[in-house]
């Protein structure tokens, strides 16, 4: 039976680019490794912040690249204690909002700003009701 969540996997077109963006926002690398297939060299990246894993990697072939409109992961969603200090801190980053901030049914607040492959990142406060 599923136990917890073991890490996210993200494709990214440029893995230099898409770990400064996640390090910006908090995560350390944890270790770098090349793994071979039959269609080349696939680079792997795996970053940890508050004991979650992105596993970065990219592709050797450019036609595999996924692109922001088609299926896969959208986004990435943070819980966070003060929402106004977050949207600052992502702001200070020079990352711009593509949404929010806003009241979601669901009883939070939240806004997204965009990550360097298409997938959109969250950041959301539950509300007090």
């Amino acid at each position: 039976m599923i136990k917890s969540l073991a890490h996210i996997g993200l494709r990214t077109r440029n893995l230099s680019a898409a770990s400064t963006f996640y390090q910006s926002l908090g995560f350390e690398s944890q270790r770098q490794l090349d793994v071979r297939d039959e269609s080349g060299t696939i680079a792997v990246e795996f970053l940890q912040h508050q004991g979650v894993v992105l596993e970065l990697y990219q592709l050797p072939w450019q036609t595999a690249v996924r692109e922001e409109q088609d299926s896969g992961l959208d986004h990435l969603a943070w819980h966070v204690a003060d929402l106004t200090a977050a949207e600052t801190w992502v702001k200070s980053l020079g990352y711009p909002l593509v949404e929010g901030p806003c009241d979601h049914p669901a009883g939070s607040r939240y806004f997204m700003i965009a990550g360097p492959d298409g997938e959109r990142v969250e950041f959301l406060q539950p509300l007090n009701r």
